[in-house]
C-alpha cells in the first residue's frame, strides 16, 4: 500500500490516524492491491490465497479501516502472507429492469451512479447524500436515509438479492427468502456486511419517483451560538411536535460553523396539505429570535433525483490537504424529551464547530418505514430522532494544539452522552467512530440493533469465516465469539 493510493482513495482520514500517516509506507510488504473485474476474479484470488481481505468502494468510511488494512510481519503466516486489498472501482456497473422496477449495482458502484440510471429509469430510493459514497458499503452497514427514509424505508430494506463470495472463495447467491444458514448470512450481511465476505453486487427495488413530491430548504443567519440557541430550541420542538409524529415528511438540521442554520425539508406522495405553510412556524420563529432568513423555498425540488443531489456540490468542495474528520452520533427511540432536545443545543452543538471550520451538525427525523420494515441488524433502525456531529477540518490549516484541543472536547461529549440514559450513542455503523478508544466504543448489541440480532452475527461469522479472513469491518473486535 502507497500513502498515493491511500489519499487518492479516502474522502478523508480519521482525526485518530493523521498523525500515523507515515506508517504506510511501511506497509507495502505486507499489503497487495488487486483490482478485480468479475466475480470470478475475487472468488479465484480467495480460494489460492489464505490471506486477510479488506473491501474498498468509495473510500468514505470515517475510520479507514479498509483502506488501513494492515497486520504486522509477526502476524503474517510466511513472507507470502500478504493482506489482500479489493479495490472494487472496476466492478461499478449499474442495470435496470423497467419490467420488475429493480436496480443492480456491482460492487464499486458510488450513489451517483446509482442516483442518474435509478431517475433514469423513473424509480426512487433511499440513498444518502454523498455522491462519491459506494452503494455496497453503506447498504451492509446498515445505511440511513435523512432524506427519504420515512417514506422508502432503509437502503438494506429493499435488496432483492445479493451476490457474495466466501472466505474460501465459494461464491453465493442470496435474497430475502434465503432459509437456514443461507438466510442467516442474507440478513447478517445488510449490518455487517464487509465482515461476512466480498458483496459483489446487489438488486434494489425500486419506489415510483412519484413517492416523492416536493422539498427545500430555509436558510437562517444566526451568526453565533448565542443567537442560534432559542431559534433551534424553537426549532427542534417543531421537529418533535409537527415531523416526528408524521410518515409523511421528514426535516433536517443543519448547523454550520458559522451557524448558519440550514433546515431541509422532504415531503413526500402521502403528503395532503400545503408544504409552505405546514413550515411557516419556522418562519415565526425566526422573526421571534430576531435572525434573518437568507434563503426560503421549500418547494425547489421537483423531483427526486434534484433532492437526492442536492448535496454533491457542497460536499465535492470539501477538501483538505488532508480532510481529516471524525464522526459520531446520538438518537433516541421514541419522541426525544425536552432534556434530551437541550443536551443537542447546549452540549452536542459543541466549541469544534469553530475550532474545526468544515465542521456541521446534522439532526435529523427518521422513523417510519425504516422503523417499520424488516428488521435489518442495524442500530439505525431504532433511532426516530437523529444527531451526528461532523468533526472536520483541512489537516494543513489547523495547530496541533487545537487539533488536541477537538478531539478532548469531542471525546468529553461522548462521555457527557453516555451520561444521558434517555440517548443512544454511536449505535450507528456509519456514522461513528469505530477507531476511538475502547471505553468509549457502543456494544455489539447497539451496533446491530439488539441482543438477538448481535448473537446471530456473530454465529454467521463463527459459520462462514471462522479464520477471521474479512477482519477490516468497523467493528470486527465484536463479532468473535
Amino acid at each position: 500500500m502507497s500513502a498515493s493510493w491511500f489519499r487518492e482513495r479516502n474522502w478523508s482520514i480519521s482525526g485518530i490516524k493523521e498523525n500515523a500517516l507515515e506508517q504506510l509506507q511501511d506497509r507495502n510488504r505486507n499489503t497487495v492491491i488487486y483490482y478485480p473485474e468479475s466475480t470470478k476474479n475475487i472468488a479465484e484470488l480467495l480460494a489460492s490465497n489464505q490471506g486477510a481481505v479488506a473491501v474498498v468502494c468509495g473510500g468514505h468510511s470515517s475510520s479507514n479501516v479498509a483502506t488501513w488494512a494492515y497486520r504486522s510481519v509477526s502476524e503474517a503466516a510466511s513472507e507470502d502472507d500478504k493482506t489482500i486489498i479489493l479495490d472494487m472501482k472496476n466492478m461499478s456497473s449499474v442495470s435496470v429492469d423497467n419490467e420488475s422496477m429493480e436496480v443492480t449495482v456491482g460492487g464499486g458502484t458510488t450513489f451517483r451512479q446509482l442516483a442518474q440510471v435509478c431517475s433514469d429509469a423513473g424509480g426512487a430510493l433511499p440513498i444518502g447524500t454523498g455522491d462519491t459514497v459506494g452503494v455496497c458499503g453503506y447498504t451492509m452497514n446498515g445505511g440511513l436515509s435523512g432524506y427519504f427514509g420515512k417514506r422508502l424505508g432503509m437502503l438494506g430494506q429493499r435488496v432483492v438479492s445479493m451476490e457474495i463470495v466466501l472466505a474460501d472463495g465459494c461464491v453465493k447467491n442470496l435474497s430475502p427468502t434465503s432459509s437456514g444458514e443461507d438466510g442467516n448470512l442474507f440478513h447478517a450481511s445488510l449490518g455487517a456486511g464487509s465482515a461476512m465476505g466480498v458483496v459483489t453486487s446487489l438488486t434494489f427495488k425500486m419506489e415510483s419517483e412519484s413517492s416523492f413530491s416536493t422539498g427545500g430548504s430555509i436558510v437562517v443567519a444566526c451568526g453565533n451560538k448565542t443567537n442560534a440557541e432559542p431559534f433551534l430550541k424553537r426549532a427542534l420542538q417543531f421537529m418533535k411536535g409537527s415531523v416526528l409524529s408524521t410518515t409523511s415528511c421528514s426535516m433536517e438540521i443543519v448547523i454550520v460553523t458559522d451557524f448558519t442554520v440550514i433546515i431541509n425539508f422532504m415531503f413526500y406522495d402521502t403528503f395532503t396539505g400545503d408544504a409552505r405553510n405546514f413550515v411557516q412556524q419556522v418562519r415565526d420563529d425566526a422573526k421571534a429570535c430576531n435572525v434573518p432568513i437568507l434563503a426560503d423555498d421549500v418547494n425547489s425540488f421537483k423531483t427526486w433525483f434534484e433532492a437526492a443531489s442536492s448535496l454533491w456540490g457542497v460536499i465535492a468542495g470539501l477538501k483538505g490537504d488532508p480532510l481529516v474528520r471524525v464522526d459520531h452520533c446520538i438518537g433516541t427511540r421514541s419522541l426525544p424529551s425536552d432534556e434530551a432536545l437541550d443536551f443537542v443545543i447546549d452540549t452536542w452543538v459543541g466549541k469544534y464547530l469553530e475550532e474545526a471550520p468544515l465542521s456541521l451538525v446534522e439532526i435529523r427525523s427518521l422513523g417510519g418505514v425504516a422503523e417499520k420494515g424488516i428488521p435489518l441488524p442495524s442500530g439505525n433502525v431504532n433511532a426516530l430522532f437523529f444527531a451526528d456531529m461532523i468533526v472536520s477540518y483541512d489537516g494543513s490549516s489547523v495547530s496541533s494544539q487545537n487539533k488536541s484541543s477537538v478531539m478532548e472536547e469531542v471525546h468529553q461529549i461522548i462521555v457527557d452522552a453516555k451520561k444521558q440514559g434517555e440517548l443512544m450513542g454511536d449505535f450507528s455503523g456509519t456514522h461513528s467512530q469505530s477507531d476511538d478508544p475502547p471505553e468509549l466504543l457502543a456494544k455489539g448489541d447497539e451496533i446491530f440493533g439488539g441482543q438477538d440480532k448481535y448473537e446471530i452475527i456473530q454465529k454467521v461469522k463463527q459459520t462462514f469465516d471462522s479464520t477471521n479472513r474479512f477482519r477490516f469491518h468497523p467493528f470486527t473486535h465484536l463479532l468473535q465469539l
